[in-house]
């Protein structure tokens, strides 16, 4: 299959030919400034209702439901590491936050392809 030809990076006064938007350098401060925006837009855990409570009850959760339930449905034994809203919630004030049966344990990959899935990525504005 041919290659597209090389061409400049797009960061301000890059020389570099790459196949991609930015050289390897500047495709590392991008994501860099990319994550900085979206973290501030996001605000802080806390801040989107997963404070202290919310640790206790993530632990307590993942005790009585260690395995990933994704990773089950394939076949394979991965422990969860995140509680997913299985319907998704509108912060802590939503009634469905708290609500057990609305909660799946799921590793932190397939927590991650849902989150993009539903919505776009994690801390973008739901579809």
């Amino acid at each position: 299959m041919p290659m597209r030809p090389k061409h400049q990076c797009r960061y301000q006064n890059c020389h570099e030919l790459t196949d991609k938007t930015y050289c390897p350098e500047h495709e590392q401060i991008m994501k860099q400034k990319w994550q900085k925006q979206t973290d501030r837009h996001r605000g802080t855990a806390a801040e989107r209702g997963y404070d202290n409570e919310w640790v206790k009850y993530r632990l307590s959760y993942l005790k009585e439901h260690p395995l990933c339930v994704e990773c089950e449905k394939e076949g394979r034994n991965k422990p969860a590491k995140d509680i997913d809203h299985i319907i998704p919630i509108n912060g802590q004030s939503d009634p469905l936050f708290w609500e057990a049966s609305n909660h799946q344990g799921l590793c932190h990959r397939h927590h991650c392809e849902k989150t993009a899935r539903e919505n776009g990525g994690m801390g973008n504005v739901r579809k």
